[in-house]
């Protein structure tokens, strides 16, 4: 996969210790490629490091994407989605159900 300059629509599902569960979702710029991440922007112009892993990241199809905050955008790259728990006891609590 060629991540440099492609735009990824991440998704994010924060589990919380307590079980509830929040959601992050943008379209970020790959602005570079580290041996460990994919340095990429968010809207809000700030840099966030994704892991690099290919497993972590799927083609999307080509459409437009639109977020529940109504920010869109037509034919992203790829499709990151990552499952976040809020320590080591949300994720002994709730690792087989995500």
């Amino acid at each position: 996969m060629e991540f440099l300059n492609k735009v990824i629509f991440v998704s994010k599902k924060l589990i919380m210790e307590d079980g509830k569960i929040y959601f992050d979702n943008y379209f970020a710029m790959v602005n570079s490629v580290t041996d460990d991440a994919l340095v990429v922007i968010k809207p809000n112009g700030e840099e966030e490091n994704l892991p690099k892993d290919e497993d972590f990241y799927d083609e999307a199809d080509e459409g437009l994407y639109e977020l529940d905050d109504g920010t869109s955008h037509e034919d992203p790259d790829y499709i990151g989605e990552f499952i976040i728990y809020e320590n080591d006891v949300a994720y002994a609590k709730f690792k087989d159900e995500h």
